[in-house]
């Protein structure tokens, strides 16, 4: 293999590399946000901040169906989630994640609205040392004016904890025989 041969090889994987973190850089706190009819409708020889900032993520997501609460983890303050029982609901919003530390213990918890429905999740961690897996204890209710309230409380599972936030997943039965299970990945609040 030639000195070409591989420039041309590394240059294709920083550029698939680069085209895959372009739509995380969108969801971070402080991200311009550029429509599609934004981007269309600027005028040659005008310079736009956000325009000329984000030409490069607009032209990525337009064509992608975009969920109106954005897409992946997101920085400081958010959650992702995926509920997959007893309702279907995904996506992820920005919001105050309470992480909180004391002694040797963790709990972190967080309140959003996700395409009509208000997820709520608490996790508490005994023995936290710092980041890693850990057995929790999770509290998490999903409802909607439409569906009403599906909760569980207490429900032992297992939590990653990362220096920014963390992730669980669960399965458990609501007081009303339905099965709650889905995941959540927390980035706390600054």
């Amino acid at each position: 293999m030639n000195q070409h041969t591989r420039i041309r090889r590394h240059t294709a994987t920083a550029i698939l590399a680069g085209a895959a973190l372009l739509p995380l850089a969108a969801c971070q706190a402080g991200a311009a946000q550029v429509s599609a009819a934004s981007a269309a409708t600027a005028q040659p020889g005008t310079t736009s901040t956000s325009a000329a900032s984000t030409s490069a993520v607009s032209a990525n997501t337009v064509s992608a169906s975009v969920p109106p609460v954005g897409v992946g983890t997101g920085g400081p303050g958010s959650l992702t989630v995926d509920i997959t029982s007893p309702v279907a609901v995904s996506g992820h919003v920005d919001t105050l994640v309470s992480c909180e530390t004391a002694g040797r213990r963790y709990a972190a918890s967080a309140t959003g609205t996700i395409r009509g429905y208000t997820v709520a999740d608490t996790v508490r961690i005994a023995n936290y040392h710092g980041p890693a897996t850990y057995p929790a204890v999770v509290t998490v209710s999903v409802s909607s004016s439409a569906e009403g309230k599906y909760a569980i409380d207490a429900v032992p599972a297992t939590a990653v904890i990362t220096s920014a936030g963390g992730s669980v997943s669960f399965t458990a039965q609501t007081s009303a025989g339905r099965t709650l299970a889905g995941s959540i990945v927390w980035s706390c609040s600054a």
